[in-house]
């Protein structure tokens, strides 16, 4: 059996969307069936914090909803505005380990809850700390191949554009 997936360390330098940013805050979840997953929450030192999740070498970004925007919960949908979102399966996460700034805030709980859902806009996630009041949306986006580099996968990147733009000058 492989080693377990060691995820980004703490201040890791990561490029996205062609920002460096650093590893701020990072969560290892694990699921009801043993996968591994981390979330990161990811800094430049300037704009609002970056989340994002990774599970099983895919990365999604978590976009939260303002405190204020409260959608409305109904059976097995949530409404926001006009857009409906319906209930497509339940993540039982416990937390295995939190370093730095929790990202998104998540509760200093030992499990969340998550709440997957389907609707015209794409994914939206509920979750919750069992045993509080307190719950979080985010709108889901899986990232695209090369959206998300280290920061030696972007200077490895730059050098090869370097030397293909310098061989057509020849």
């Amino acid at each position: 059996m492989g080693a377990a997936p060691a995820g980004f360390p703490l201040d890791a330098e990561l490029v996205y969307q062609r920002k460096t940013m650093r590893v701020a805050g990072r969560l290892r979840l694990e699921g009801a069936s043993g996968q591994l997953s981390f979330r990161y929450q990811l800094s430049d030192g300037a704009g609002a914090p970056v989340v994002l999740e990774e599970a099983e070498g895919r990365y999604a970004l978590l976009r939260p909803f303002p405190p204020a925007a409260r959608p409305q919960v109904s059976g097995n949908t949530i409404s926001v505005g006009k857009e409906r979102y319906t209930l497509v399966g339940t993540r039982r996460l416990k937390i295995v380990e939190a370093l730095g700034q929790v990202p998104a805030g998540a509760a200093k709980a030992p499990l969340l809850l998550s709440g997957m859902f389907e609707g015209p806009k794409g994914t939206l996630m509920r979750e919750l700390a069992p045993g509080t009041q307190r719950q979080t949306y985010f709108l889901v986006k899986p990232l695209r191949g090369g959206e998300l580099l280290t920061a030696a996968q972007h200077a490895a990147a730059r050098a090869a554009s370097r030397r293909t733009a310098g061989e057509r000058d020849d």
